[in-house]
């Protein structure tokens, strides 16, 4: 692994693939993405739909087709939901009509419990490089209070399996904060998934989202959350773990060993283009956010009728720009480089945002370095507030 990197924010031309994959075998409760269970008759209509976007992509945006594809990734929902002929099928697509020769990481993410050894090896065959693993919790409890379709043997065993048979970078999700959840119980997370030897730790914290069961039991009173104060001792736990045990966090939710970085993600924080092809999926191509339709059965009518599913489209403004550029770049340990700003905008970060950094700076949440300013531990902590004064 590159241990060594460092991100190019500014001038290289390449591009991302993101390919969303909207079944799951459960949806779970706390989940509000374009992933939907129960429609598996679909599987093989939404693969055509599928690779016919990306032909039809390709037709309406001839550019787009000639930039050297960078990066891969399969999202969802799950992806392994679908059959290794399936996913060839839809690889073998983007291979024919994007010049995918200097591919440097194919990702897939995956659910413990329901894959296989086999498939495993199919899935490098394939070429992938990469495995994320949605764990969450190696608490059984809170794994069918989550309606996740693994217990915590299935999620150490998927783990041990894809090291067994050659991936050299796998990733595991955790969920902190979650409803009865207590500090030892983060701490036996992270000791065990540590301790199955993955290279890459992403920590997300609950997140209630309007319209999920897990919010409906929470907003009933079904289910009792973290005080505030329990949830920061959580967040604290889990970065001095990690940092003790030699993971640095390269990005506020994201931690590597040895350099594992998920190279597509560091894409959306570079401020770099990506096309995305699926229901649901949402693209960032010639200063254009796009996003797709996210319900199965209309995406695949659309592309019957050889129509992109594009259900809406929104220009950014040199203004929001200059935004998203910087709070991007301050989530990852690069931080914000006054010389990348200044290649892309032509413009100084001091001249815009001066004042706002000297603040952030004597509050404690900002750090200036040789290329320009990180946030520092307390910065990360309250991310949406720095974020939030970059914001003109």
């Amino acid at each position: 692994m590159d241990s060594s990197f460092t991100p190019s924010f500014a001038t290289t031309r390449d591009m991302g693939v993101y390919l969303h994959i909207p079944f799951c075998r459960k949806k779970c409760s706390y989940c509000d993405f374009a992933s939907y269970e129960g429609l598996e008759a679909y599987y093989d209509d939404y693969v055509e739909a599928l690779c016919d976007e990306i032909k039809l992509w390709a037709s309406t945006y001839p550019e787009s087709a000639k930039i050297p594809v960078n990066t891969i990734y399969f999202g969802g929902g799950t992806p392994t939901q679908l059959s290794l002929s399936q996913l060839e099928q839809i690889l073998n697509t983007l291979y024919t009509y994007y010049p995918c020769d200097s591919v440097r990481e194919l990702s897939m993410e995956a659910n413990p419990g329901e894959i296989d050894i086999a498939y495993l090896k199919g899935l490098k065959s394939l070429g992938v490089t990469r495995l994320s693993y949605g764990v969450q919790t190696f608490d059984d409890d809170l794994l069918q209070l989550l309606r996740r379709g693994h217990n915590s043997h299935m999620a150490k065993q998927a783990i041990t399996d894809a090291l067994s048979v050659g991936f050299q970078s796998v990733s595991g999700d955790l969920i902190y904060a979650l409803p009865g959840q207590t500090l030892k119980d983060i701490k036996t997370n992270v000791a065990t998934l540590l301790n199955l030897g993955v290279s890459h730790i992403s920590i997300y914290g609950l997140q209630l989202e309007e319209g999920t069961n897990l919010h409906k039991q929470v907003e009933l009173g079904q289910l009792d959350l973290p005080s505030d104060d329990e949830n920061e001792a959580m967040y604290d736990c889990m970065l001095d773990e990690l940092k003790a045990h030699g993971f640095e966090r390269y990005e506020i939710s994201n931690f590597t060993n040895n350099g594992s970085y998920s190279y597509h993600n560091l894409r959306y924080w570079q401020y770099k283009e990506y096309l995305a092809f699926g229901a649901g999926a949402y693209s960032f191509y010639r200063d254009m956010r796009r996003n797709n339709e996210p319900y199965v059965v209309p995406y695949i009518n659309r592309l019957r009728q050889n129509l992109l599913p594009i259900v809406f489209e929104e220009t950014i403004s040199e203004n929001r720009a200059v935004e998203d550029f910087c709070f991007l770049a301050l989530r990852t340990k690069w931080g914000l480089s006054e010389k990348a700003f200044k290649e892309r905008f032509n413009e100084s970060v001091q001249d815009i945002f001066g004042d706002e950094i000297e603040h952030l700076i004597k509050q404690g949440l900002l750090v200036a370095t040789a290329e320009g300013w990180r946030l520092t531990r307390d910065g990360a902590k309250h991310g949406n507030y720095v974020f939030s004064q970059f914001i003109r």
